[in-house]
Order: C-alpha cells, then sequence, then structure tokens
C-alpha cells in the first residue's frame, strides 16, 4: 500500500534510495554517494527534511520530493530541489499527490511562492510542472572557458583588484541595481559554501567599482561592474587576475536572463554548454 511522510533524519537511508531510483533514467547520469546526496540536496542547497516527503509502498521507497523554504529576493519561498519517482511507479498519481503536500506545506509555512528549476528539454517534468500551474519565468544559461589564460586585459594602473570579504561583497550587491540571481548561486548559498567561496573587488580612487566571487576551481558565483564603469576593461581585468591568482584552466558561470553578461562572455569566447535550465515559479 502506498503512502507518504514527512521525511526525518532517520529516512536518509530511504530518501537516497528513492533519489537514486527516481533519478535512474535521468537525462543527466547522477551517480553520487550517501555522504554527498547529504551535503548538497541536506546541506548547500538549502532542502530541510521537515520539509521534504517520501513516497513509500509498504517499507519501500519509491518517491521523493525535496524542499527548502527561505527568503528568496525578498519573497518566501518554498523551493522543489528534487522530484522523482521510481520508474516501476510511475504514471500513477504518485507525483501529484507529492505535488498536493508540497503545496499544502507552502500554505501552512505561509510562503509566497512555490519554486524550481527544470532541464531544458525535460520536457515531461516541464508539462506536469505546468499543469500544477508554474510558469517558465527565467532561462539559466551556463558557460564555461576552457582556456581563460587568453582573456588578456590591458594594463590600467587606475584599476587594482584585491580581496574582499563576504561582508563587503554583499554590501555592493545591496547598494547596486541588483539582478536575478539563481538560488543555486545566490549569496545565501555563498555564505552556506563559507570559505570555499573567494571574493575580489575592482577598485579605482579606492571606490570599489566591481566585484567577483568564485572558488578555487574556476566557479563563478557572482561578477558584476557598475554600469558607469562598464566597457572600460573591469570585468576583464577581475577575470585576468582571478585566472593568474589560482592558475585556472577553466572558467564556469551561468546566468538568468541577463544580456549585458551574457554579451560580455561570449565576446571573451566563453562557450554556452549543452545542459540549460528554466526556472519555474507559481504564485500563492
Amino acid at each position: 500500500m502506498i503512502h507518504y511522510r514527512v521525511c526525518e533524519e532517520k529516512d536518509l537511508d530511504l530518501m537516497y534510495e528513492a533519489f537514486n531510483k527516481g533519478f535512474s533514467d535521468y537525462i543527466v547520469k547522477v551517480d553520487i554517494t550517501k555522504d554527498r546526496f547529504k551535503d548538497i540536496f541536506l546541506g548547500i542547497e538549502q532542502n530541510d527534511f521537515k520539509y521534504s516527503f517520501i513516497a513509500l509502498d509498504d517499507a519501500k521507497p519509491i518517491g521523493l520530493m525535496l524542499g527548502g523554504i527561505k527568503d528568496y529576493e525578498g519573497v518566501k519561498t518554498l523551493r522543489c530541489g528534487a522530484l522523482c519517482i521510481d520508474p516501476k511507479y510511475r504514471h500513477m498519481g504518485i507525483a501529484t499527490n507529492l505535488f498536493k503536500f508540497h503545496k499544502e506545506l507552502a500554505a501552512k509555512n505561509n510562503c509566497q511562492q512555490l519554486f524550481l528549476e527544470v532541464i531544458k528539454g525535460n520536457d515531461k517534468a516541464i508539462n506536469f510542472y505546468r499543469k500544477q500551474g508554474y510558469q517558465i519565468i527565467y532561462d539559466i544559461t551556463y558557460f564555461k572557458h576552457g582556456n581563460p589564460k587568453e582573456i588578456v586585459s590591458f594594463q590600467n594602473p587606475m584599476i587594482e583588484v584585491k580581496p574582499i570579504t563576504f561582508n563587503d561583497a554583499y554590501f555592493y550587491y545591496e547598494h547596486t541595481e541588483k539582478h536575478h540571481m539563481n538560488w543555486q548561486s545566490d549569496f545565501d548559498f555563498q555564505k552556506i559554501l563559507g570559505n570555499h567561496v573567494n571574493y575580489f573587488g575592482a577598485f579605482k580612487d579606492n571606490k570599489m567599482i566591481g566585484v567577483i566571487s568564485l572558488n578555487k576551481t574556476g566557479k563563478i558565483y557572482y561578477l558584476h561592474v557598475l554600469e558607469q564603469y562598464r566597457l572600460n576593461g573591469v570585468g576583464t581585468k577581475l577575470l585576468n587576475d582571478i585566472t593568474q591568482r589560482f592558475n585556472l584552466d577553466v572558467l564556469l558561470i551561468n546566468t538568468t536572463n541577463n544580456h549585458m553578461l551574457i554579451n560580455f562572455l561570449i565576446k571573451h569566447h566563453f562557450e554556452i554548454q549543452v545542459i540549460n535550465q528554466y526556472e519555474l515559479y507559481l504564485p500563492l
């Protein structure tokens, strides 16, 4: 008999089993250890046991819906961090039931919207979420530069790049024309990563005019230059500096409908990756 319940910490093994079954035929190969599953999906991605649901056939895990709540750009949001069903149990209404519990949880916690990401081309998932009322709002485009050492900046002695703190970068973000940031890149996400993220500012006459944040493998979470200083090599200098500083062989970055950043990346020969995503929202 199929039944549903809120997840608890003691359910980690069942959740991991349901996750592996549900994503066994996914468009992207998923192969992670249980510890990694916990660190990512119940850690840095900000899902929580108490906001997640598991479906069981008697004692056998057959479906999982992970959820996390936070104020996302000023709106209390319940995000679906993963929804998966054992292939043998699909087309039985299990996903619909999990979503029903998910939506009821949002109402109970006074959330103002539901949110999730889905891979472009995963039409079955997209159609399912649209039937639940979600709408595609943003495109997430992923870029990669396979040889960032070729990014050369002109030497402008008026611009200096130097390390800054998380608080410096966040203050800059809060006091500039903020653009939308994906859940998996925003400053809440970066704060959870802690010392794994490095922050640098571009300064002119002791004024911070640009910021970049990244990890030491070249994953960029935030790149921004004040509007009045753009098209003057500031962003290029930030990329050049961090590439040399960390001796990077690759740079990775994603952006959501930010045409200025997209044009900048294409100009510097970043390549759009095969796998990209949509962001879907359902206001409550």
